[in-house]
C-alpha cells in the first residue's frame, strides 16, 4: 500500500511522462513511465502511450502492448483502491478515491482497444470492460457530484459548488454549507452565494480578484499565512488559496478568449478552480468528470434501440449537454492528464460534428468552442501531434485549406528533423486536404507515405485512385499522360490484390477493405466488358477502364469529397466527373449555376461507347456530383438547386438501376436531408430578427429533413452502413437543437 506522500510523488512523476507524450516526446515519456513499474499511475501512463501510438500510427503491435500494460495497471489500482488507510491519509476526498479513477482509466482503455479490433469476440470483451469502467467512474462521480449535474445548470453553478466543497475541506475559516443556506450536501442546491467565491470569477483582467492584502481563506486572523501543506492535508497550500489565483486564471486563459466560451448558450464566466495546483484533488475531480462525461456523451449519441439494449448491462443514458458540461469541467481543472484528454475529447467531438454532420445548428459556436479548447492546450504543448493535428483540422473546418496544409507540412518537416511525432496521422490528414483541392498527384504522394499496418490496402487504393483521377483529368484536357505517371499507377494496382488478402493480427478487416474488394470486382468486370467489345486490347490494364475511383468514393465516406472543400477543388472535381459520358443530365459545368440543361435523352444501350456503361455507375457519378454541388452551394447558394436534382435522381432510382451499388441510395438520401437544411439557412438568412417568420420557414424544412432520415431505417444492408448511421444520429441531434433554439420543440 502506498502512503500519501508516495501517491503524490507518483502522480507528479507520472504527470511529467504524460506531458512528454503530449509534446511528441514518446521515447522520453516511455522512459519516465517505465522507471516505476509498481506504480498504478505509471502503468496507466504506459498503456496510454501505446494506445495513442496505435491510434495515431495505426500500428497493431502497439495495441497488444497497450492491453497487457493496462491489465497490469488495473490489477495494481484495484489493490490500492481496496487497501485500508489511516486517518492521516485523508484529504478532500476519501483516501483511495484516486486509485478508483486510475482503475477506471485502465479498464476503459482496454475496452477501447477491444472496440478498435472490429471483432465480435473482442467487442464482447469490450462490453464487459466498459461496464466495469462505467461502474467505477459513476461511483467516483457520485462522490464528486453527489446531486449530479442538471441539464440546465450553468458551469458557474457547477464550479461554485466544487469550490465550496474544496474550501470546506481545506479551511476552517469558511462557514459550513448549512450555515450559508445550503439545502444539500457540499452546497449542491445552495441558493445563497458565497462572497469569497464571487470574488474569484474569470474576467478579462484580474481586477475582480482579491488582492494580497485582503484576508480570505488561507490567511490567518493575525494576517500571517497559513503554513504550507501537502495538497491532501486539511490546511490550504499557499498556491491554492484565494490570495494567489491570478496566476491560475492566467494559465486557464491562455489564448484568445476565456474558458467561458466553452458554453454554447451560456456566456457567463465561472469561478477559477481553487484546486488547480492540488494534484490529488485535480486527478479525482477531472477524472470523475472525464469518465462520466465521456460515457454520457457516447450513450447520448447511440440510437434508442441501442440505448435500451445496453441498459440491460447496467448502463444508463445521459443528455448530451450535461455530458459536454462535465467534459468542460475536466478540461478546466488544471494541468492534469484527464483535463488534457477531456480537451482532446471535446475537440474531437466538435470536429466530428463539423465534418460529418453535413449541417450544424450552431456552426459558429462549435468552431469557437473548438478553438478555445485548442488555444489553451496548444500553448502548453506547441509541438504535440494531437494538438497540431487539431489546429490543422480547425483550419480545415473553417474552410482555410491552405492554412491547414501549411500547419501539417511544418509539423512533418519538424518531425522528420527531430525524429519525434506521428507522421502517419499527419500524412493521412494531408491526403484528405490535397484531395479536397483536387491535387491528385499530391494525394498519392501523401497516401504512399503512410506506412503503418492498419490498412495498406486502403491507403494504396486511395493513392491509385488519385493517380487515375489525374490521368482522366489530363485526358479530359485533350493531352496524353506521361509514361512515369502510368507506370506508377499500374504498380499501385498490382499491389492491391495481395494487400486485400493480408491476415489481421487482431480482429477483422476494416470495412473499407471489404468495400475496396467489391469495387475491384466491379471494375474488373467493366474492363472485361470493354475488352470483349473491342474498346480495349486484351492486355489492357485495369486503370484504363476506371472512371469513378476509390479516392472519390472513400473521400465521400470521409466527408472530403464535398464537405468543406475549397471552391477550386470543388469545381475541378465537378468538371472531371462531368467530362465522362453520358454527360450529366442537369448541368455540364461548375462555372455557373445558370448553366442548367434540360434532361438528357442519352441511353445506355448495349454496346454504346460511353465512359459510365451501367446505370449504377451513372448513379454513383450523380451522388458524387450532388455532394460536390451541395458544398459549392455554401459559396454560391443557387447550386443547391442542382444538388437537389442530382441527389433526387439517385434517391429515387429503381432497384434495377442500382444493382450491387445499394449504398448510393441511402447516402444520397442523407445528403438530400443536408441540402434541405442548408436551403433553410439560405431562406432564413434575412429574417433572423423575425422569430415567427423564421419558424414558419424552418418548420417544413426540418420536417422534410427528418422524414428523409426516417426513410433510412428501412434501407436494408449496404456498404459502410454503420458509418452512415452515425451521421444520421448526429444530424438528428442537430435538427432537435435547431427546433429548441427557434421554439419549435413544443
Amino acid at each position: 500500500m502506498s502512503s500519501k506522500e508516495q501517491v503524490l510523488d507518483q502522480i507528479r512523476h507520472a504527470s511529467t511522462g504524460f506531458e512528454a507524450l503530449l509534446n511528441n516526446q514518446v521515447s522520453s515519456a516511455r522512459e519516465i513511465l517505465e522507471s516505476r513499474p509498481d506504480s498504478a499511475s505509471h502503468l496507466v501512463g504506459l498503456g496510454i502511450v501505446a494506445f495513442l501510438v496505435s491510434i495515431l500510427s495505426r500500428e497493431e503491435a502497439e495495441l497488444k502492448i497497450a492491453t497487457e500494460t493496462l491489465q497490469r495497471a488495473e490489477a495494481k489500482a484495484n489493490v490500492e483502491a481496496s487497501a485500508r488507510r489511516s486517518r492521516g491519509d485523508s484529504g478532500v476526498y476519501a483516501p483511495g478515491t484516486e486509485f478508483k479513477v486510475l482503475l477506471g482509466d485502465a479498464t476503459i482503455g482496454q475496452a477501447l482497444i477491444a472496440v478498435m479490433s472490429e471483432s465480435y469476440v473482442e467487442f464482447a470483451k469490450a462490453v464487459w470492460k466498459l461496464n466495469k469502467s462505467y461502474k467505477v467512474f459513476m461511483s467516483v462521480h457520485k462522490i464528486v457530484f453527489p446531486d449530479d449535474i442538471g441539464e440546465d445548470e450553468s458551469l458557474r453553478q457547477v464550479f461554485t459548488k466544487l469550490n465550496q466543497h474544496y474550501l470546506n475541506q481545506t479551511t476552517q475559516q469558511v462557514a459550513a454549507p448549512a450555515a450559508s443556506g445550503s439545502s444539500g450536501l457540499f452546497g449542491w442546491g445552495r441558493s445563497k452565494k458565497n462572497p469569497v467565491l464571487n470574488r474569484v470569477r474569470h474576467s478579462s483582467s484580474s481586477s475582480d480578484l482579491p488582492s494580497s492584502s485582503s484576508s480570505p481563506a488561507g490567511i490567518g486572523a493575525d494576517g500571517s499565512s497559513v503554513p504550507a501543506s501537502e495538497p491532501v492535508s486539511n490546511a490550504p497550500s499557499p498556491n491554492d488559496s484565494t490570495t494567489d489565483l491570478a496566476a491560475g486564471v492566467e494559465r486557464l486563459q491562455v489564448g484568445r478568449t476565456t474558458t467561458a466560451v466553452f458554453m454554447e448558450a451560456d456566456e457567463d464566466d465561472f469561478p477559477t478552480p481553487l484546486w488547480a495546483n492540488d494534484p490529488l484533488t485535480t486527478l479525482i475531480i477531472s477524472g470523475a468528470a472525464l469518465g462520466s462525461g465521456l460515457f454520457g456523451l457516447i450513450f447520448s449519441m447511440m440510437p434508442p434501440k441501442m440505448r435500451k439494449l445496453i441498459s440491460w448491462f447496467g448502463f444508463s443514458s445521459s443528455s448530451r449537454s450535461a455530458s459536454l458540461k462535465l467534459l468542460k469541467v475536466a478540461a478546466s481543472t488544471g494541468n492534469d492528464v484527464h483535463g488534457y484528454f477531456a480537451s482532446l475529447t471535446l475537440t474531437t467531438f466538435y470536429g466530428f460534428l463539423l465534418l460529418m454532420t453535413g449541417w450544424q445548428a450552431s456552426e459558429a459556436s462549435y468552431l469557437r468552442t473548438m478553438g478555445t479548447v485548442l488555444d489553451r492546450v496548444h500553448a502548453r504543448f506547441p509541438n504535440g501531434t494531437l494538438w497540431v493535428l487539431n489546429r490543422a483540422k480547425l483550419a480545415r473546418y473553417s474552410r482555410r485549406t491552405d492554412e491547414a496544409i501549411a500547419i501539417i507540412e511544418q509539423a512533418l518537416a519538424r518531425e522528420e528533423k527531430e525524429g519525434n511525432g506521428f507522421r502517419e496521422a499527419d500524412s493521412l490528414l494531408l491526403t484528405w486536404l490535397y484531395l479536397s483541392q483536387a491535387k491528385f498527384r499530391q494525394v498519392a504522394d501523401a497516401a504512399e507515405k503512410i506506412m503503418n499496418s492498419w490498412s495498406h490496402a486502403t491507403y494504396v487504393s486511395i493513392a491509385a485512385g488519385a493517380l487515375v483521377d489525374e490521368i482522366n483529368t489530363i485526358v479530359a484536357r485533350g493531352e496524353t499522360p506521361d509514361a512515369e505517371l502510368i507506370a506508377r499507377t499500374e504498380a499501385l494496382f498490382d499491389r492491391l490484390p495481395a494487400l486485400c488478402t493480408e491476415k489481421r493480427t487482431l480482429g477483422e478487416k476494416p470495412v473499407t477493405e471489404t468495400f475496396i474488394v467489391r469495387r475491384l470486382e466491379a471494375q474488373r468486370a467493366k474492363l472485361q466488358r470493354w475488352i470483349n467489345a473491342g474498346r480495349l486490347p486484351p492486355d489492357a490494364k485495369l486503370w484504363q477502364a476506371i472512371r469513378i475511383t476509390n479516392s472519390m468514393e472513400l473521400g465521400l465516406f470521409w466527408a472530403t469529397v464535398g464537405g468543406r472543400s475549397p471552391v477550386e477543388g470543388l469545381r475541378a472535381q465537378i468538371d472531371l466527373l462531368s467530362s465522362f459520358t453520358p454527360k450529366p443530365i442537369f448541368v455540364s459545368s461548375a462555372k455557373s449555376a445558370s448553366q442548367l440543361s434540360s434532361p438528357s435523352t442519352a441511353s445506355l444501350a448495349a454496346g454504346s461507347a460511353v465512359d459510365l456503361d451501367t446505370p449504377a455507375e451513372v448513379l454513383l457519378r450523380d451522388l458524387l456530383l450532388g455532394a460536390l454541388y451541395t458544398a459549392l452551394g455554401h459559396y454560391e447558394p443557387p447550386f443547391l438547386a442542382v444538388a437537389i436534382k442530382c441527389l433526387d435522381s439517385v434517391a429515387n432510382a429503381p432497384a434495377s438501376d442500382v444493382g450491387e451499388e445499394k449504398w448510393v441510395v441511402p447516402f444520397a438520401t442523407w445528403h438530400r436531408a443536408v441540402v434541405e437544411l442548408k436551403v433553410g439557412d439560405v431562406e432564413t438568412a434575412d429574417v433572423q430578427t423575425d422569430a415567427a417568420k423564421a419558424r414558419g420557414l424552418w418548420k417544413p424544412r426540418l420536417d422534410r429533413a427528418e422524414r428523409l432520415l426516417d426513410s433510412l431505417t428501412t434501407a436494408g444492408e449496404y456498404d459502410l452502413k454503420t458509418r452512415l448511421e452515425s451521421r444520421v444520429l448526429m444530424l438528428r441531434e442537430e435538427i432537435r437543437s435547431k427546433r429548441r433554439k427557434i421554439g419549435l420543440d413544443q
